[in-house]
């Protein structure tokens, strides 16, 4: 049956099938098979993430209901799909958290066939031109899993009726250092047997590819390209590789016959996958700009670039990042990962490539194949179709393959595309809460707030203080709260730790139902300062934190398109700065002080020199700089000058409530929550006895939970807001995110959105009244010693020591909490069996040894 298709009707079916602000969307309304209206798209609502027969509501506000069945399970982030060329299997290639490998299924019966596990893998397959051999990147392999064996090489995998060969028959391995190899795309060249492998390094500076002898496995030559080399790409007659370089916005062209570099070319921001049409056109997915390049790929030059959005003026958000063509029919495949959706675009017109409809998949769709002679597609989806809870615990101190975090693999057939387009193209509508309109007025408030709907609006508050602290849960801290949604059993840090949190939440409002966009700190504070997280640092920090692989961070390709908040600020000419956030001890002619870090140009010449980053003091003594500021601000209310008076926004980092678990020494744990309280009750009392505090407010939140124990989800969060114009003694249940957080500072600022997640997020308009209350609060002094140190024999002292604390989030999550937990309820207590819907519970980032710890 020919699907040959002519989409006249449909050119426009994205855009028209948007709401306005007054209309709604009512979820599931367009599902195939039947979804109940359960309820309006966007609004303010008190509902918990759930899973449905359909597919699952997000704690993010979105919804994912496949289109494709899906067929199988494979370990987190699944980054490629290839199939053999006798068409027998799809193999896919997983590089997150869990541990690492390829799978194989039957390109038939869609059977899981066989599960090859590797030390690291990333991205890279390619066959060798007699179809027997099938080469697999092996990413980095010099994570703390992996010191035994670091060297992470291409592996060699023979093939032959339909099954690899179970252990590696052959590898090629760098000569150099392993820390400083990362294996990315590989190309084979026919005739020739060469195979080029993209290496990304694992520093800031420029990548290679490295030319092996297929046959020797030797080393032919390297050849320099820009930074962190993503993919590579043959023409079919092998005269050129095409290299996409995911943080130097751009596509490095190499003559195969003089293994050089002949042509650069500037795409799109964080470009990844390419592919080729027959007619000669090279496809690059750019995934922070939500475009895909159009290259010519004889002449070498720019034709076209192709929004991928589903809104004409959506800003980042979509991020493309996998690709497939159907040459016969002229059609393009992108998966917009961050959408939970593929666009499908009709690119017969070499001139003008027309997205006309969008098929809706499971949670970020990553990797794309077409197979059957184009008549079906295969979809792996990095996160998933939904959450798979632990029975047994978090499985603290050994390995398992138990997660509630796997991605998936869907089938989707696609021979009646264009029936079925229309459809699945209303039902991606109806998942997501983002239409352009959101630009322009944020969702609509249930009742009068002090927060103005309305992008630009002058609002009463003209300061706000916005602290970011660090891993834990609203059960953890606030689950002993009565009348709200908390858990008491699951309390760590309660009343007595955190007298002063506890006191501004019964004092202005609770909110139990707020939820961290992030996962861990490297994309958790981008989603704090940027409502995003590139795909670059979605993908980056899972190999690490499962103790696979060393960091590799792009800094360039890790910042959003539209910045952070204080870019936002500086552009609409606000004062703004920073205290320990984004910001990096530096040492000068006249010793150290902090500056802005890489990355956070904005910030240069806003950062408080004096105060700290990270855990290296402590909060009180952070918070003591910027009293001294304070005083400073406060005697110059007055002032015409606005550098001398309180800047408009201020972002601080407050971090020590991340603990160093009970490494001896160090503070105990509920020494530290106790001084990060004692430090924000300081805050709060010295702004609400000032003259700035009638039209002042402050946000707090932590950066993300790490997967702590909680009864509704390890995603729920801490957070407060507190300000004259706050309600007083309210609970508000709301589905809040950290993008509900970002919003509304925008908009009490007059900023715009960042993304398409602060722009569809709902406000805190409940948690705000119209009239202010000018009340002070008064510091409660801590409870317990905060100047309490760990004993060597304090359960896990000996695992908390070898944990890195040196930077935030390096220690591993779930053994953390573990010791965190036995250390507070007792050697012998039982932690709770988490409640993870979408990410692992599995620990598998031991930085030391497994078994049990030897103080046990």
């Amino acid at each position: 049956m020919s699907i040959g298709l002519r989409f006249s009707s449909l050119a426009a079916c994205a855009f028209l099938l948007v709401p306005s602000s007054s209309q709604s969307i009512i979820y599931g309304q367009t599902s195939a098979s039947g979804s109940v209206k359960d309820h309006v798209l966007g609004e303010q609502t008190k509902r918990l993430p759930k899973h449905f027969a359909d597919g699952s509501d997000l704690p993010n506000g979105w919804r994912i209901t496949p289109a494709g069945k899906a067929v199988g399970e494979m370990n987190d982030l699944v980054l490629n799909l290839v199939s053999s060329p006798d068409g027998k299997v799809v193999v896919s290639v997983n590089s997150g958290f869990l541990p690492h490998g390829i799978d194989v299924f039957d390109a038939k019966t869609h059977k899981h066939l066989q599960h090859i596990e590797l030390r690291s893998t990333w991205l890279g397959m390619a066959w060798s031109q007699n179809g027997r051999t099938l080469y697999v990147s092996g990413g980095n392999a010099s994570g703390a899993k992996n010191k035994a064996e670091p060297v992470a090489p291409i592996y060699e995998f023979a093939y032959a009726n339909g099954r690899l060969s179970e252990q590696s028959t052959g590898k090629l391995e760098e000569t150099i250092d392993p820390k400083l190899v990362w294996w990315s795309g590989v190309a084979y060249l026919p005739g020739r047997h060469l195979l080029y492998a993209a290496n990304r390094g694992t520093g800031t500076g420029p990548g290679d590819v490295v030319v092996f002898d297929a046959k020797t496995q030797k080393i032919l030559t390297r050849i320099p390209v820009e930074t962190t080399p993503y993919e590579t790409l043959l023409t079919p007659n092998g005269k050129l590789l095409f290299v996409s370089n995911w943080s130097s916005e751009s596509v490095s062209v190499i003559d195969t016959a003089t293994n050089k570099v002949v042509r650069t070319l500037h795409v799109g921001v964080n470009p990844n996958d390419m592919k080729l049409s027959s007619d000669g056109r090279l496809f690059v997915a750019c995934s922070n700009d939500n475009t895909v390049y159009v290259i010519d790929a004889n002449k070498l030059e720019v034709m076209e670039r192709l929004s991928t959005t589903l809104t004409p003026l959506a800003p980042e958000g979509s991020t493309p990042d996998a690709l497939a063509i159907d040459d016969a029919r002229k059609l393009l495949y992108v998966a917009n990962a961050d959408n939970n959706s593929i666009a499908v675009a009709h690119i017969e017109n070499r001139l003008h490539s027309t997205v006309v409809g969008f098929i809706p998949t499971g949670w970020y769709p990553s990797a794309l194949l077409l197979t059957e002679q184009n008549r079906t597609l295969y979809i792996g989806n990095a996160k998933g179709e939904e959450g798979h809870p632990d029975p047994d615990g978090p499985h603290f101190g050994k390995e398992s393959d138990k997660t509630l975090q796997k991605s998936s693999l869907e089938v989707l057939p696609v021979t009646e595309l264009k029936e079925k387009l229309p459809v699945w193209t209303r039902q991606v509508t109806a998942n997501t809460p983002y239409h352009d309109s959101l630009l322009a007025e944020a969702r609509m408030p249930q009742e009068p707030s002090v927060i103005p709907q309305r992008v630009g609006e002058a609002s009463d508050i003209k300061h706000i203080i916005y602290v970011i602290k660090e891993n834990r849960t609203y059960d953890q801290e606030f689950g002993d709260i009565p009348n709200a949604n908390g858990d008491p059993k699951l309390v760590l840090f309660g009343k007595e730790v955190t007298p002063n949190q506890h006191a501004l939440a019964k004092e202005y409002v609770v909110l139990d139902n707020l939820y961290c966009d992030g996962e861990v700190s490297v994309d958790g504070h981008s989603w704090s300062n940027s409502a995003y997280a590139t795909d670059f640092n979605e993908k980056q920090w899972p190999p690490e934190y499962g103790g696979h692989s060393n960091a590799s961070y792009g800094v360039h390709a890790m910042v959003p398109s539209a910045g952070h908040l204080w870019d936002l600020a500086r552009r609409k000419g606000l004062t703004y700065r920073s205290y320990g956030e984004s910001a990096a001890r530096a040492s000068t002619a006249t010793g150290a002080t902090m500056e802005a870090a890489p990355g956070s140009d904005g910030l240069v010449g806003h950062v408080s020199k004096e105060y700290g980053a990270g855990l290296e003091n402590r909060d009180t003594d952070k918070i003591a700089v910027f009293l001294r500021d304070f005083k400073e601000f406060e005697s110059n209310y007055d002032s015409t000058d606005p550098a001398k008076r309180l800047p408009n926004y201020i972002v601080m980092s407050m971090p020590e409530d991340h603990t160093r678990g009970t490494a001896p020494g160090a503070y105990t744990p509920r020494a530290m929550v106790a001084n990060n309280d004692y430090a924000i009750g300081q805050l709060v009392d010295a702004v609400s006895h000032s003259r700035y505090w009638p039209n002042t407010a402050i946000f707090i939140i932590e950066d993300d939970a790490q997967d702590g124990a909680d009864h509704v989800d390890g995603r729920r969060t801490v957070g407060l807001v507190i300000s004259p114009y706050v309600k007083r003694g309210v609970v508000d249940s709301t589905l809040y995110t950290t993008s509900s957080m970002v919003r509304s500072m925008e908009l009490l600022l007059g900023l715009p959105a960042m993304s398409q997640y602060d722009a569809s997020a709902m406000p805190m308009y409940a948690s705000f009244d119209t009239t202010p209350s000018v009340k002070t609060f008064n510091v409660i002094k801590p409870m317990i010693d905060v100047t309490a140190k760990n004993a060597k024999n304090s359960y896990g002292a000996k695992e908390s020591s070898r944990m890195n604390f040196k930077e935030l989030d390096r220690a591993p999550m779930y053994a953390l909490n573990e010791i965190l937990w036995k250390s507070i309820k007792g050697k012998d207590s039982a932690m709770p069996t988490p409640v993870h819907r979408f990410r692992p519970l599995i620990d598998v980032a031991e930085s030391g040894k497994n078994g049990k710890d030897d103080d046990d």
